[in-house]
């Protein structure tokens, strides 16, 4: 959809195929949080930042598992993307002064507020349908390579045959083929996948019948604080807030502010694949701009207690052993070093306590066909494919090589950092 706006804003006529307008997808169902280093809105906040110590934070955070064809490109193209939408769209974006995350030198994320993936979902969703140079095509396709260009028609009818000079796919990854994470992701296989259902690897099929070549399949965004049965989450904030993590015995297992990434198969090593996050209501109340928890609450996940033994009641754990744990944080957030290497505590925790169960959950892979800088999707002999693009959940990402390399905010800030790009390379 971005892709579309931005495209259709130089003059080009788009259409744009969904065949599963009907489901959510990644983005409906995400936070909504697009990290971008020196927009206009981040300026006037007063926040100094640029897409260079954007980048510098990204290979800090994955050294090794940059995808160096699109990183630099990405970083210098999201300030552009998001001041278009901003200025030239009128779309509702904020940058989110209270949004910190693991991997992150500064505060730079943009939403809707309170921030939602589903509220930005919606809104392009109306902009791309009322935008004079788009045709909105809600059909599947078949599509075939003719010449230098591409002849697509609708197996049901539903649109005449279209011809087309350039090709942009933007479907989702393949987390919700299981057969291609037992495959490419072995140690996710069987793990509750909380994406969309459309990301079933067809787009990326596509491209490999064409010789595209793929790059970062074992890279993936976990999702460590995932609420069992995976209809909601608690989001990223709490860790950075002093919130922790303990298992069913009541002890910490990990470093809570690796990133939720990297904590989903660290949460789904623990006994039962759960954990507790423990937090109190002065952390709470930090959260009315973070709709992934207000859902999570709303739910009716969130377990509330005046006392920590009422709480250790209710979780079914030891309220000495919680006692215990709560009692060494305490001690690391005044500043003794903490067992397990986190790095610092916000504050000591106190009374009235929350508390959540999570899971670790695989939220979208990062793997996909790999593109140059502009988004052209290149063929196995590193040559591009004439006309065929790619940005989004099928195009590689930002890093690869497991959890650990998603930087919170790399799937949105690919999307549209490279989407934008992708726009102003098509002709």
């Amino acid at each position: 959809m971005f892709v579309a706006l931005a495209a259709q804003a130089r003059g080009l006529r788009v259409a744009l195929i969904e065949p599963r307008a009907d489901l959510p997808n990644n983005l409906a169902i995400s936070g909504g949080l697009l990290p971008v280093a020196g927009s206009a809105l981040q300026r006037a906040a007063g926040v100094s930042d640029s897409p260079e110590a954007w980048l510098a934070d990204l290979r800090q955070f994955a050294p090794g598992m940059v995808n160096e064809q699109i990183a630099e490109a990405v970083a210098l193209a999201l300030p552009a993307a998001c001041d278009f939408l901003q200025a030239q769209c009128a779309a509702p974006l904020r940058f989110l002064p209270d949004m910190v995350a693991p991997g992150h030198g500064q505060r730079r994320f943009h939403s809707v507020q309170p921030a939602s993936g589903l509220a930005l979902h919606q809104w392009l969703r109306q902009a791309v349908r009322s935008a004079p140079g788009i045709s909105w095509l809600e059909a599947s396709a078949e599509v075939e390579r003719s010449g230098v260009g591409f002849e697509l028609s609708s197996p049901q009818g539903l649109f005449a045959d279209l011809r087309a000079d350039q090709l942009v796919l933007a479907g989702g990854g393949f987390g919700a083929n299981t057969a291609m994470v037992a495959q490419y992701i072995p140690g996710m296989g069987g793990a509750l996948h909380n994406g969309s259902a459309t990301n079933d690897g067809s787009t990326i099929a596509l491209g490999l019948r064409w010789g595209a070549q793929l790059w970062g399949m074992d890279g993936y965004q976990g999702q460590g604080h995932t609420n069992p049965g995976g209809v909601t989450r608690l989001g990223m904030g709490i860790p950075s807030l002093g919130g922790i993590l303990v298992n069913r015995e009541g002890r910490r297992f990990v470093a809570e502010d690796i990133g939720p990434s990297a904590l989903a198969p660290q949460v789904l090593a623990q006994s039962g694949g759960i954990a507790l996050e423990l937090f109190d209501q002065a952390i709470e109340d930090q959260l009315g701009n973070h709709s992934a928890y207000q859902q999570a609450r709303q739910a009716g996940c969130v377990m509330s207690a005046q006392t920590l033994p009422e709480l250790a009641a209710l979780a079914g754990i030891d309220p000495a052993v919680l006692q215990h744990t709560l009692d060494e944080v305490a001690a690391c957030a005044q500043g003794q070093a903490d067992r397990l290497g986190r790095r610092s505590f916000a504050r000591v925790l106190g009374a009235p306590w929350r508390a959540s169960w999570v899971t670790g959950a695989l939220s979208h892979t990062q793997g996909g066909l790999l593109t140059d800088a502009h988004g052209a999707v290149l063929h196995e002999s590193g040559q591009r494919l004439p006309g065929v693009f790619s940005a989004g959940g099928c195009a590689a990402g930002l890093s690869g090589r497991g959890a650990d390399g998603y930087l919170p905010g790399n799937g949105l800030a690919q999307a549209f950092g490279l989407g934008w790009r992708v726009a102003q390379a098509l002709c």
